[in-house]
């Protein structure tokens, strides 16, 4: 999919969201190709209402990115319809062992380059903590992650406090080259994790499984294998992947040492 003859439209060359789903396709990151797609799909909407004598053009781009992000979500939709059960894991009540790494570790991996979250539940400071935790184990263990979306409802309390902190979190993932795209989204239910390998993880409390530690200074603090947990299930299904292969093994070429270890190390 080309998009030359942008060039004398100002106003498209101006919609990131477009070029980004371009080059997202492109790279083989269809799952954040996709609703990249339909943010422009939404602001052409706005051009075309906006300005009536660029409406015929707006309308003619409009038509071709529906085309294609309708083909990209029907191709998503065709691998879902053909996945299976794997695991079922049942937590119980105060069961520790459970942190996230020990849980779905096994999935995260090099075959991952996108990670999309549905998850709720993200206004409270504990539920951050949660989503960092999750951050760290999925960045550490999936070396070649480029894209990550996070999907939730909208603080009706403190809303700027959950925009300010998402977007700490996405300036902190942007510094070791990984790009986070977050939504808000008032009729959100499920809780999910869908991996470009093909993996989808849903988890009945999404994040939020784990009991408070009783303290400051008690253990579970940082190392959630530590933590009691809230009773809930698990279900990991496999279908085929979404996205491209990523490169063979002997085409990686680790990072140092020390930038390997620390990547967001201050010191």
């Amino acid at each position: 999919m080309s998009h030359q003859g942008f060039s004398d439209e100002d106003d498209i060359i101006k919609l990131d969201a477009i070029n980004d789903a371009f080059k997202c396709e492109k790279s083989g990151h269809i799952m954040e190709a996709i609703l990249l797609y339909e943010e422009g799909i939404y602001k052409l909407n706005q051009l075309a209402s906006s300005d009536p004598n660029k409406q015929q053009f707006y309308v003619k781009q409009l038509r071709m990115f529906e085309s294609r992000s309708k083909q990209l979500r029907d191709q998503v939709k065709t691998h879902l319809h053909g996945s299976k059960l794997i695991d079922h894991i049942v937590i119980e009540r105060d069961a520790r062992g459970r942190s996230y790494q020990r849980l779905f570790g096994l999935y995260l991996n090099d075959n991952v380059r996108e990670a999309h979250l549905n998850e709720p539940h993200l206004s409270e400071q504990h539920q951050f903590k949660n989503l960092v935790n999750f951050f760290e184990v999925l960045v550490k263990n999936c070396r070649y992650l480029k894209y990550i979306r996070v999907t939730t409802r909208p603080d009706q309390v403190l809303p700027k406090n959950q925009l300010h902190m998402l977007q700490q979190i996405r300036a902190d993932l942007a510094t070791g080259n990984i790009h986070m795209n977050f939504q808000l989204d008032e009729t959100l239910h499920d809780r999910k994790i869908v991996l470009s390998s093909g993996v989808v993880i849903k988890i009945g409390r999404g994040l939020h499984y784990f009991e408070p530690t009783e303290h400051l200074h008690a253990l579970g603090l940082c190392d959630y294998d530590f933590r009691k947990c809230l009773a809930t299930e698990v279900d990991v299904w496999q279908c085929r992947a979404f996205a491209k292969a990523p490169r063979d093994s002997h085409d990686y070429k680790p990072p140092p040492k020390d930038v390997e270890e620390g990547a967001y190390s201050s010191d």
